[in-house]
């Protein structure tokens, strides 16, 4: 696979994870902080769809990733980059990597799934603003690439 191809392929990775994550995950934040006359249980559901397809995007992006740091032959002196890997390897992996924790293993399995909600509900309201800030640092850094850093 050329470079190019998989530049396109981590770029949809990137977009499937942006749409999934922002677009219900701002209503799921606005629908627990007021009543919007939703079912909860048939939005949840969907939600949970919709971030296992954020989460499948997210993983498209790091594998389509890493293939294009393979094609450079792994050439860390690129200074843009060595500011957007930790970022995304050592900030943003791990929240979704709780997010599909929470989705998929802790909400299904527990006895009182009010109280699940609400600590998912909460863990969406601290990492909200941070995540947003930080994708967009790293979108930043990915467009502009900047020379340097000082």
């Amino acid at each position: 696979m050329e470079y190019t191809t998989a530049k396109f392929l981590h770029l949809i990775g990137i977009f499937f994870w942006v749409a999934s994550s922002s677009s219900l995950g701002l209503f799921m934040l606005y629908s627990t902080w007021r009543q919007t006359g939703c079912d909860q249980h048939m939005l949840r559901n969907f939600y949970r769809w919709m971030t296992n397809l954020e989460i499948l995007g997210f993983v498209l992006a790091l594998i389509m990733g890493f293939y294009m740091l393979h094609l450079m032959n792994y050439r860390f002196d690129i200074n843009w980059l060595n500011y957007k890997l930790p970022l995304v390897l050592g900030v943003l992996l791990p929240l979704e990597v709780l997010n599909f924790w929470f989705v998929n293993v802790h909400i299904p399995k527990a006895k009182e799934k009010a109280k699940a909600y609400r600590r998912y509900d909460l863990f969406n309201y601290i990492i909200a603003l941070p995540l947003i800030f930080i994708s967009l640092i790293v979108v930043y850094l990915a467009v502009v690439k900047p020379l340097s850093f000082r």
